[in-house]
C-alpha cells in the first residue's frame, strides 16, 4: 500500500526559517551599523587630532605668542574645523600654556570637541631664564 504523503516542509517549518534569518539578519546589520559608527568616530577624532597639531606646529613655526583666547575656522582634511586656542599663564612671564581643542563642523554648525591638546609656547622677545643647579646642592658639587 502507497502513501499519499508527499515529502517536504511544512508551512510552519518554512515560517519558523524565515524568522530566524530575520532576527539573524537584523542583529547583523546592527553589528555592521554599529561598526562603521564606530569607526567614523575614530576617523573623526583622528583627523581632528592632525589638526590641533598643525595648529600647534603653526603657532611655534611663527612664533606667535598669543595673549588672549581665540577661535578660528580651518579646512583642512577635507573637512571644516573650529580651532579654539586658550591662553593661560605659567610660572614665568616668557612661557604660555595654551590648549588646542578641535571640533568638526557639520552643517554649519560647532559640533562637540573631539580632541584637545597643551602646548607650552615661549615668548621669542624675552629670555626664559635658566637655573643653577650647582646652587641648590650643599656639598658645592664635593663627593
Amino acid at each position: 500500500m502507497m502513501s499519499n504523503r508527499e515529502s517536504g516542509f511544512t508551512l510552519i517549518e518554512v515560517m519558523v526559517a524565515l524568522a530566524i534569518l530575520a532576527v539573524v539578519a537584523v542583529a547583523a546589520s546592527r553589528a555592521s551599523s554599529a561598526y562603521l559608527n564606530s569607526v567614523d568616530v575614530l576617523r573623526t577624532r583622528t583627523l581632528a587630532h592632525f589638526v590641533a597639531q598643525n595648529a600647534a606646529a603653526d603657532l611655534r613655526i611663527q612664533e606667535t605668542w598669543l595673549t588672549a583666547n581665540r577661535t578660528q575656522t580651518t579646512t583642512a582634511q577635507g573637512r571644516d574645523w573650529q580651532v579654539t586656542m586658550t591662553v593661560a599663564d605659567t610660572l614665568t612671564p616668557a612661557l604660555k600654556e595654551v590648549n588646542i581643542t578641535v571640533a568638526p563642523i557639520v552643517d554649519g554648525q560647532a559640533r562637540t570637541t573631539v580632541t584637545d591638546i597643551n602646548v607650552v609656547l615661549s615668548d621669542p622677545e624675552q629670555e626664559i631664564g635658566s637655573m643653577d643647579l650647582g646652587r641648590l646642592d650643599p656639598t658645592g658639587g664635593k663627593p
